[in-house]
């Protein structure tokens, strides 16, 4: 007998390399975009009394009904989790008949090769019943079970009911399944449920249950430590496999092992990998386990914060280059790239300008990587439509503009993340929308940080609201959970932030959002408000402007009778001349930081506010908000090839708190309502690569040494962060002067600077770093630490590529050509660490006056603005003399012109 029992087990372990799964559906409730079950192929049935089904392995599948209709739905609740590792959506909907009647289901399969099969049949109930019925299972006439439960709403494949029957099947000729509703004690709804299929595979009942990590976890962060709960009627030990395939390639890693647990070895983040546990019994039968597959966890960049913060992106995938500004599905256009190429994939872009939309463009694929920080010149800025990303999945966007402006005439938003899940966004600046500027409603596990939204346009025409109606709004967020952290929102009438939780599938308040460390300035009528299920709110600023009203940073606003509640934390958030951090937070009326309103009746009655946070942030350093402050100031929006000077303007506006553009329509200091009040969209000339750039088309520059982040980055992921970040060029033994103020704008003078290098040399003159290049091609990091007036401190990393002269060239802008100075590769004085202190303009986040005090400094005869190399042709951008000005000219008061970079002028 136990020879035989081998034997069987041994022949469905062949048979499982030809198994069949199939889920199947009401055509009533497809979704547009149904959500995949991974190895379950779906069979949609659009009523009647029968239906048919040609499985990929050519089995024909055909459900049929004696009288009555088929009739199938779902449990929404089950069926709609954003993340279904269970096996949620194969026993939450399904097929049954029409009314309450103990109408039988006939299933009849052709097309199964001659021999012994197996059919497992899932049975779960969707609505709400207090029981459903016993059904009967027969086969080809014969009683195979005689009465069995069906189950009611569970939310998983191993506490769900199943039948699993064993027949044998001749070639050419039908096998005839039929379930049969038992009058059962107590129960009026005598249907039969059916919800998915397995040919030829295991009994799910003898199999190993609820994994850790679940099925199809891609972020598990407990490296090779995994878990597993016994079958139903136990186990006396387990075989554990590994394998990079769910069918083949298993390697038994552990045998008659009787713990539940295991830890595998010599794991990576980039493989992905699937395992199983086979059960053994006390008498030796072995079953099959079920297939389980995940990926290891890995940061999406060295800095990644929050809950998106294990966003993949296009790691491992293909290179599409951008090429040209067109708004086509031309290949070699930012249209093409996001909708017509599939699969994993890095968006780069071998040439910088504007691109006008035509068209909304959202990104909806997962694992993809787009690379503003590439793009030479200015790099990019999107006008017309809006460019964002709708339901993509482990997504990287760092260092895009997109203000779409009153172009199209229509009511345009900006940027969003909604439905997104394991997704960041860093570093990009949105605005000039006439709908919100961002929103992430229905998203989980994301991030979006150190990125600027700013100036939406407010009384702009909105196509739902009465003319006149002011919108400026900044941003309506939701998800779970959302991840909020050194944001820069400025200008914006409202929704800064809109809580936007939502309901749950339940009907309950759904939303659970960490809102930490941003900057909010010149808020208009409204600030942070809405309502969310959990919120965490801490060490936020929210400054007053001119145009500002509400003397609070958040209300939460109780406006709806769901169930569930609605709870917030808030701690250290502040309002400069109204309370600060130590504040008491919470108020029953303002000022003061966090208060709520209640429009219902009855009013809730459980607690609102709490004193302790509702789930970690996931975020290595939590500031107060005058430290935040400082540090949103000095690193938020798009900035990589530079800062705009839009983006330079509302920086230096909120660091000064005054504003320099008031709405057309609306006269309201700093909210404007059309692009044009503030000029426009500045130059943008279009910049491409030069052709030396990136010879062999891998996205990776040329010149970049190879070296990568650490374990688990590719060399691609290594320059791409590297681009993301700080970044000047050089070339061998000459030498470069550097303008540290640029990276403590939010800072409070006197400042004092220490710089130190790994490679070259580095000395310090009042506020510049004069850096004396080796003399062979490398990459070098210049450390700069900051210490402020008021004891702040931060150190930042701006990474430095050595060419060789002449040897590459890194853009070509139309029709302009580079100015430059440079200094001959002598007389450095090598130190690797000096410190200096400056006097500066002394600006507290509450003043708006600017002091400036005399001071002398030693500079260099002639500052050296060294490229990569002196061939290259580019334009110097500026706002020496105005938006657009090609070159430096005499700052307005007591500001300098001075070089932020080899391409950029700035008065500072």
């Amino acid at each position: 007998m136990l020879q035989l029992l081998w034997i069987v087990t041994f022949l469905l372990a062949l048979v499982a390399e030809a198994s069949v799964k199939v889920r199947v559906q009401d055509q009533s409730i497809a979704l547009a975009n149904e959500p995949s079950e991974p190895n379950y192929e779906l069979w949609t049935v659009n009523g009647g009394t029968s239906s048919s089904f040609t499985s990929s392995s050519g089995v024909v599948f055909k459900l049929s009904v004696p009288s009555s209709t088929l009739r199938g739905s779902r449990y929404k609740l089950i069926t709609a989790k954003m993340q279904a590792w269970l096996g949620e959506r194969v026993v939450g909907e399904g097929m049954s008949t029409d009314g309450t009647a103990a109408v039988p289901i006939t299933l009849t399969l052709t097309g199964l090769p001659s021999g012994t099969h197996t059919l497992l049949t899932y049975h779960n109930a969707w609505d709400a019943l207090s029981a459903a019925a016993n059904i009967k299972v027969t086969v080809n006439g014969a009683t195979a079970i005689s009465s069995m439960a069906q189950t009611v709403r569970k939310d998983n494949i191993w506490d769900a009911a199943s039948s699993y029957v064993t027949f044998t099947a001749t070639a050419g000729q039908a096998v005839t399944i039929v379930y049969t509703p038992l009058s059962t004690s107590g129960v009026t709804d005598l249907r039969a449920f059916v919800n998915a299929w397995e040919i030829d595979l295991s009994n799910v009942a003898l199999q190993a249950r609820f994994s850790i990590p679940g099925d199809g976890d891609e972020h598990y962060e407990s490296g090779g430590a995994v878990k597993w709960q016994a079958p139903k009627g136990g186990a006396a030990s387990y075989d554990v496999y590994l394998g990079t395939n769910s069918n083949t390639n298993f390697v038994k890693v552990s045998s008659a092992q009787t713990g539940t647990s295991y830890t595998f070895s010599g794991l990576n983040t980039m493989d992905t990998y699937y395992w199983r546990v086979d059960p053994r019994t006390s008498a030796g039968v072995v079953t099959q386990g079920r297939p389980w597959m995940f990926r290891l966890a890995q940061l999406a960049f060295p800095e990644a914060q929050g809950w998106g913060r294990f966003a993949r992106g296009g790691r491992g995938g293909k290179v599409v280059k951008v090429t040209s500004l067109a708004d086509t599905l031309t290949p070699g256009t930012f249209r093409y790239a996001v909708e017509s190429v599939t699969g994993p994939r890095n968006i780069i872009f071998d040439i910088g300008g504007v691109i006008t939309l035509t068209s909304r463009l959202s990104l909806t694929d997962d694992y993809v990587t787009v690379a503003g920080q590439t793009a030479p010149g200015k790099g990019i800025a999107i006008i017309g439509w809006p460019f964002g990303l709708s339901g993509a999945r482990d997504a990287i966007v760092r260092h895009m503009r997109v203000r779409p402006g009153k172009v199209s005439g229509q009511t345009v938003d900006g940027m969003g993340l909604g439905g997104c899940t394991h997704t960041i966004m860093d570093r990009c600046s949105m605005g000039w929308g006439i709908d919100e500027s961002h929103s992430s409603r229905n998203a989980g596990n994301i991030t979006f940080m150190r990125n600027m939204i700013s100036e939406p346009l407010n009384v702009a025409g909105h196509q739902n609201y009465p003319p006149g109606t002011a919108h400026g709004y900044a941003a309506s967020i939701g998800g779970d959970i959302s991840s909020y952290y050194r944001n820069l929102i400025a200008h914006a009438e409202g929704r800064s932030w809109s809580m936007a939780g939502g309901a749950a599938n339940d009907g309950s308040f759904a939303g659970r959002l960490d809102i930490r460390n941003n900057v909010v300035y010149n808020f208009g009528g409204r600030v942070t408000d809405g309502g969310a299920h959990q919120c965490n709110f801490v060490g936020n600023m929210y400054k007053r402007g001119a145009a500002s009203g509400p003397n609070y940073d958040l209300i939460a606003q109780y406006e709806d009778g769901l169930p569930g509640t609605q709870t917030y934390y808030c701690a250290s958030n502040s309002m400069p001349g109204l309370f600060s951090d130590s504040s008491v937070q919470v108020v029953s009326s303002a000022p003061g930081a966090c208060t709520s309103s209640v429009s219902i009746s009855p009013a809730p009655t459980y607690q609102k506010f709490y004193t302790s946070a509702f789930f970690p942030s996931y975020i290595t350093e939590t500031l107060s908000s005058t430290e935040a402050y400082k540090r949103v100031l000095s690193d938020s929006g798009a900035q990589s090839p530079v800062l705009d000077d839009h983006d330079k303007r509302i920086i230096k506006e909120t660091k000064t708190g005054t504003y320099t553009y008031k709405g057309s329509v609306s006269g309201k200091p700093g909210l404007i309502d059309n692009e044009a009040d503030c000029g426009g969209l500045e130059s943008f000339p279009t910049t491409t690569r030069a052709s030396d750039w990136d010879k062999n088309g891998d996205g990776i520059a040329d010149w970049w040494d190879g070296s990568t982040m650490g374990t688990g980055y590719t060399v691609l992921d290594s320059y791409l962060n590297w681009m993301a970040d700080p970044h000047l060029f050089v070339t061998q033994s000459s030498t470069t002067t550097i303008d540290l103020n640029q990276y403590a704008q939010g800072f409070v003078a006197p400042i004092t600077f220490t710089v130190s290098v790994t490679k070259g040399t580095v000395t310090l003159s009042g506020t510049n770093a004069s850096y004396k290049a080796p003399s062979t091609q490398s990459i070098d990091t210049l450390t700069i630490g900051i210490k402020d007036a008021e004891g702040s401190t931060w150190s930042r990393k701006v990474g430095i590529a050595i060419f060789t002269s002449g040897s590459i060239t890194t853009g070509v802008t139309t029709g302009t050509t580079l100015k430059t100075t440079t200094t001959a590769a002598a007389t450095t004085t090598a130190v690797t660490t000096t410190a200096v202190t400056t006097t500066n303009s002394t600006t507290t986040p509450s003043t708006t006056s600017k002091t400036t005090t005399a001071v002398t400094t030693t500079k260099s005869t002639t500052t050296a603005i060294t490229t990569s190399p002196p061939t290259e042709t580019q334009t110097l951008y500026g706002q020496c003399g105005g938006i657009g000005f090609t070159g430096p000219t005499v700052c307005a008061n007591t500001y300098t012109c001075s070089t932020l970079n080899p391409y950029y002028y700035q008065c500072l």
